[in-house]
């Protein structure tokens, strides 16, 4: 990884598991999980269990950072497809129970859904494309995130990437984690760190994605990416995530600076 370069083989170890701890602790709070930051940390490092805390916080833990090395393992890869991620799903959802009904380590086969609040303050369920849309929109979905991988890429990418995937839903769980992994992809090769989303942006992330999905007739049936809406609220994501790099930036200068005191000395 690029962004590693000119580093000291001690120092790129503390910087990959300072990222590893902090977008596994992220990715997975937004999702629920209970353990901390520091938590998180001891969990990954010492391999151990925090007292009073859910087995399953900590499976979905374990199962966060081993995805965060396949992803490292894609970097390389000459083209991504269905089964990468595959793979990725079965890495996330490792805690989860074997049932025909909700698969891991394939397309959703029920319809999903959500609870949001709409423009006139009233709560509303949200339903994503339907299981047999899936496929074709995937399809799509890896065609754009291959060619990215073809060219220098930066945050737009990451938040279209982002936008889509959580839009499609393509999973019956585990579509958040897998979209702020996977759309990492162009970032890393493009020589940069994560891109992670803090927990205290928990609320405007969340609400933003909404937002723009709300703005999409007939989601259920969508059957082609091309017409999803490009407007301000796909804007407002894009924006949010250019805010969204600073975390592993500042550890990446963190490590920078360190190396240079030791170069100094």
């Amino acid at each position: 990884m690029n962004f590693l370069s000119g580093l000291d083989e001690d120092i790129k170890s503390i910087l990959l598991a300072q990222i590893r701890n902090l977008w596994t602790h992220t990715s997975t709070a937004l999702e629920g999980n209970s353990l901390t930051l520091g938590e998180t940390a001891f969990v990954l490092e010492e391999g151990l269990t925090i007292g009073g805390k859910p087995l399953r916080d900590h499976q979905e833990v374990f199962g966060h950072a081993r995805a965060i090395d396949l992803v490292y393992g894609l970097i390389s890869a000459g083209k991504i497809d269905t089964e990468d991620l595959f793979t990725l799903h079965k890495a996330v959802l490792s805690e989860s129970v074997l049932d025909i009904f909700k698969p891991v380590g394939n397309w959703k086969k029920q319809p999903n859904y959500t609870n949001y609040i709409g423009a006139d303050g009233k709560q509303h369920i949200r339903e994503y494309p339907a299981p047999l849309c899936i496929p074709a929109l995937m399809s799509q979905w890896l065609e754009r995130l291959n060619e990215a991988l073809s060219v220098p890429s930066g945050t737009p990418i990451y938040a279209d990437l982002h936008l889509d995937f959580v839009t499609i839903h393509p999973f019956f769980d585990g579509n958040g984690r897998l979209a702020r992994l996977i759309s990492n992809l162009p970032i890393l090769r493009a020589g940069l760190p994560p891109i992670v989303v803090p927990t205290e942006m928990k609320l405007e992330y969340r609400r933003s994605i909404s937002d723009y999905q709300s703005t999409i007739p007939g989601l259920e049936s969508l059957k082609d990416l091309n017409l999803l809406p490009n407007n301000e609220e796909r804007r407002r994501f894009a924006d949010l995530c250019s805010n969204f790099h600073e975390p592993t930036l500042s550890l990446l200068r963190e490590a920078r600076k360190l190396q240079e005191k030791r170069l100094i000395s």
